[in-house]
């Protein structure tokens, strides 16, 4: 089975951290066991000897038994073959620590019960650390992998709202064609030229994580020149952005649900003296975009509908907390203020 590419990453953080534990504690053993000993090198071999049998101990439990054995539910083989290994790094260790350190101290390592009980219960004591190990192996991969679940899950549901914008703006402006078309309206090409410019937005852009603030920009520009060619009457409209960094990165079509409920519910097209007045400020960390339209009483003015419902969901999944969207409707205006941190 192939091991994905954040359990290779996970797995190389794992042995680093491994390998400098065991590198201090060697290191910290040997400083103080040639503090015991006549002579230093006496020191140095008993830590050395000790040191590679809780090394096999600790990653022949981890890495072999418990895979092959324990997991697998062969629980008796599990159990037979963890004492043969300990048996067998026991009576090592013993060997190894009598035919090297006797001379130094016969009356401790000549194979007695002291000497015994003080490597097997060393040893036990590596094997135990080794299944801790494994656990906690086995729970930081799980940690990671329930991470990388919820990242996809909420890049998919990301995607799905962000792609519920675009077949709905696009019905709206095919109407708009057909109705031109119809009239043999002159404008009807250069609607056409203008929808040609968002729909490769939508092809090039609109997909990505993040996009540059002229893109953005540009994007909300089309499109209100779209909507003013459609209408009989031009909205009196200013769109002020002096003073922003256009080049710092932004999730794409966070502000079009704002100006589109402009020309969807907060104009009159059959009146000439609707205005406009749409604002992209920088306040720190943060952009503050507002829009604000005179307002007629018209049947769904100031509700945003599925808009603004996804938009708030979609604030929700990149910002959590860290964001604000409101809306505020007296007798002459109707206003949203979306700010949101940027990058």
């Amino acid at each position: 089975m192939t091991v994905p590419p954040i359990d290779i990453a996970l797995r190389r953080k794992l042995l680093r951290m491994q390998a400098a534990v065991w590198i201090f504690f060697y290191v910290f053993m040997v400083l103080y066991a040639i503090q015991k000993w006549e002579r230093p090198s006496y020191g140095v071999w008993s830590v050395t000897i000790a040191t590679i049998t809780y090394l096999v101990a600790v990653y022949g439990n981890t890495a072999w038994l418990i895979p092959r054995f324990y997991r697998t539910n062969r629980l008796t083989a599990y159990f037979l073959l963890s004492s043969v290994l300990i048996g067998i790094l026991v009576a090592g260790r013993m060997y190894a620590e009598q035919q090297v350190l006797l001379k130094s101290h016969s009356t401790f390592y000549n194979l007695g019960l002291p000497h015994f009980s003080y490597a097997f219960i060393t040893i036990i004591l590596a094997f135990m650390f080794g299944a801790l190990l494994h656990i906690t192996i086995d729970h930081m991969h799980l940690l990671r992998k329930q991470e990388e679940m919820r990242h996809q899950q909420l890049a998919a549901e990301l995607n799905l709202l962000k792609a519920q914008v675009q077949p709905h703006f696009l019905f709206n402006t095919l109407n708009n064609i057909y109705y031109l078309a119809y009239t043999k309206n002159d404008k009807t090409a250069e609607v056409v030229a203008k929808l040609s410019d968002i729909m490769r937005y939508f092809v090039d852009e609109a997909p990505l994580e993040r996009v540059p603030l002229r893109t953005e920009v540009e994007f909300l520009q089309n499109y209100i020149e779209l909507e003013q060619i459609r209408m009989l009457h031009q909205a009196s409209l200013t769109f002020d952005y002096e003073g922003i960094n256009d080049a710092q990165l932004i999730p794409p079509m966070l502000m079009i649900t704002l100006v589109e409920n402009i020309f969807k519910h907060g104009i009159d097209k059959s009146v000439p003296q609707n205005k406009v007045v749409i604002s992209l400020q920088q306040d720190g960390g943060y952009l503050v975009f507002s829009t604000r339209n005179s307002h007629y009483n018209l049947e769904h003015n100031g509700k945003g509908g599925v808009g603004l419902t996804n938009l708030r969901k979609r604030l929700q999944l990149l910002f959590g907390n860290d964001f604000t969207l409101t809306t505020e409707k007296n007798e002459q205006c109707y206003t949203a203020t979306l700010k949101f941190p940027v990058a």
